[in-house]
This record gives C-alpha cells, sequence and structure tokens, in this order.
C-alpha cells in the first residue's frame, strides 16, 4: 500500500517498524526523518535522535501516535496484522511493504525514493535493478540443492521440525535469483511450512544454510544434523554454513549485498 503524498511534499517525521526499511532510510541519507523505529532497527549516529518504540511484533501504539508522524512503515511479515490495524485505526497514514519477489522489493525503493524527490537515490535504485536483471540473465540449469529453515520448533537437538520458506516469499526469491534450488519452494501447505526431518532426508539438500535471525541457530544445531542426518549430501560435503540472516531476509538496499555475496555461497 503506497502512502498517497501531495505532490512535491516529502514525509518529515517517519517511525519504520521494519527493520529493513530503516537501514534503507539510514543508506539514502534519509535518517533525519526517522523519528521512531522498532528495538530491533539498526540505529546510526544519524538517527541518534529516534526514539524506539519496541520490538516489531509488539510495537507501542501510543508512542508511535505521541510522535506524531506523518508517515508509518509497516511490513506484512514484520509486523502483525493486529497492529497494523490498530495503527490504521488511529488515523495515522501507514504504508505496508510486503514484497514476495526480489522485483518487489525494488520496487518499494523506488517508491520510498520518489516522495524524497531525489535524482540521485533513484539512480542507485536504477542501478540495484539493472544488477537483478544481469543475474537473471547469467542463471544456469545447475543449481545448488539448498534447506534453509527460519526458524527451529523444539530444541537444537531434538527438533520436532523448522519453519522455512517457499518461492513465494522474498528470501525464496532471492534464493532462485543467485543460483540456489530451495528444496521446498513447492510446498503445498504454506508459505512458511514447517517441515519434518523426514521431509528434510527425503528432499536431501547439497547445502544448508543456518542464519542468524529471525533466531540464531547454533553449533547445537550443526551437530544434530551431522548426528542424525549423516547421509544428507551437505553433511558428507561439510556443506552446513552459518549466515548473516539480514542477507536472506532484509530487502531494501541490503539487497545490493546480497546480490553481491549470495552467488559465491552457490558456486560449485
Amino acid at each position: 500500500m503506497t502512502p498517497a503524498m501531495d505532490p512535491g511534499s516529502c514525509p518529515q517525521r517517519v517511525v519504520s517498524l521494519v527493520p529493513a526499511m530503516t537501514e534503507s532510510m539510514a543508506a539514502f541519507g534519509l535518517g533525519r526523518f526517522l523519528a521512531g523505529v522498532t528495538d530491533a532497527c539498526p540505529l546510526p549516529q544519524s538517527m541518534a535522535s529516534a526514539r524506539r518504540v519496541g520490538e516489531p511484533g509488539k510495537a507501542r501504539v501510543a508512542e508511535i501516535i505521541d510522535l506524531q508522524p506523518d508517515l508509518v512503515l509497516a511490513g506484512a511479515e514484520e509486523n502483525p496484522q493486529s497492529l497494523i490495524d490498530e495503527i490504521s485505526k488511529s488515523g495515522l497514514r501507514i504504508w505496508i511493504s510486503s514484497p514476495r519477489t526480489v522485483r518487489q522489493a525494488v520496487s518499494d525503493l523506488r517508491d520510498l525514493v520518489l516522495m524524497y524527490a531525489s535524482e540521485s537515490m533513484l539512480q542507485s535504485v536504477v542501478w540495484l535493478d539493472r544488477s537483478v536483471d544481469w543475474l537473471e540473465g547469467a542463471r544456469t540449469e545447475k543449481r545448488t540443492r539448498v534447506f534453509c529453515p527460519r526458524s527451529r520448533e523444539g530444541p537444537a537437538d531434538n527438533p520436532a521440525g523448522w519453519v522455512t520458506m517457499t518461492g513465494d516469499t522474498y528470501a525464496g526469491d532471492l534464493l532462485s535469483l543467485c543460483g540456489a534450488e530451495n528444496i521446498f519452494a513447492g510446498h503445498p501447505l504454506s508459505r512458511y511450512p514447517l517441515v519434518t526431518p523426514d521431509e528434510v532426508v527425503a528432499a536431501d539438500p547439497e547445502m544448508i544454510l543456518l542464519p542468524d535471525t529471525p533466531i540464531a541457530f547454533q553449533e547445537e544445531d550443526v551437530s544434530y544434523f551431522v548426528r542424525k542426518m549423516p547421509m544428507l549430501r551437505a553433511v558428507q560435503g561439510q556443506k552446513i554454513l552459518h549466515v548473516d540472516g539480514r542477507l536472506l531476509f532484509w530487502h531494501g538496499t541490503r539487497l545490493g549485498e546480497s546480490i553481491r555475496i549470495l552467488p559465491e555461497w552457490f558456486r560449485s
């Protein structure tokens, strides 16, 4: 949902409930417009005056209203619908960013910079769009079969399963763009399905990516795969990697770093 702004105007007081968009505002030199951010948002010196308003899933609406923002940046993935509804009912203008593809993430960035009518920022987005064009053209038929959980159900030494993502998500599309074959891309039950150890064994990934966000996977998680699934190609090839979850799950300007780094993971 793109906010309706008067021609030539731009939001002067912004509350960001999406860490990736907070990072993007800072990267574009717009940190001075941020009046509030979540506890999970980066807060460089240029944004030191921004008030923390709670975790993305439990932001304090009364404090957001008190900041008198003319725009609230929210995310369908990061913020629960009940929180978004409460902010909307308060009368505040809200922009919901919920890209399911890399192209949609670039489009959201374009909408953001157009609000501030900056030619230099727009050129950065154009460069990013062209980089995506190049990666799409460079994709090969041979792809690395990857399992990438977002979170775990149960303890690391005896999990009931893992929540992962399908291809109909930003992270799933990003993995495909960068040369991976997400082994659960076509899972029929949910965009974020819970998969069991038996399903992982049956899919036999060549690589397992363990991100440090939304939860931080530990060495105990690696040990579980090694002990319980020694037949996996990922285990036999020692391809269980601890990775920066922001490269996978943070859309926005982080995409530039993601498309530079991720393809290297999947080159044999």
